[in-house]
């Protein structure tokens, strides 16, 4: 049992190598056009998902009742204002003399 599952181990990683390589061999296939094309594509997806991300975590914030949101800000004020001295170094660039 033990020596065939090695087997299909060492058959799905010789596969995975060979995979790899033919996705790279299209790539560079593709004519010049066509990757800069498909790159466009992909920043305009990327910048897709960014800003569906960042309205997901708006809506979220407002989901937030005020008084909690006050709140919550007080206790991140407070933990900047404390971390850096807890440690004995300095923080965020500002020198207390």
């Amino acid at each position: 049992m033990k020596r065939c599952l090695v087997l299909a181990l060492l058959f799905l990683s010789l596969f995975g190598g060979a995979g790899t390589g033919w996705a790279q061999g299209y790539w560079r296939d593709l004519p010049p056009e066509e990757r800069r094309q498909m790159r466009q594509q992909m920043r305009e997806h990327w910048q897709q998902d960014r800003d569906i991300q960042r309205d997901e975590r708006r809506q979220r914030w407002r989901d937030v009742p005020p008084e909690d949101r006050r709140r919550m800000r007080e206790e991140i004020r407070e933990q900047r204002d404390w971390q850096p001295y807890r440690d004995g170094r300095g923080g965020h660039g500002r020198r207390r003399d």
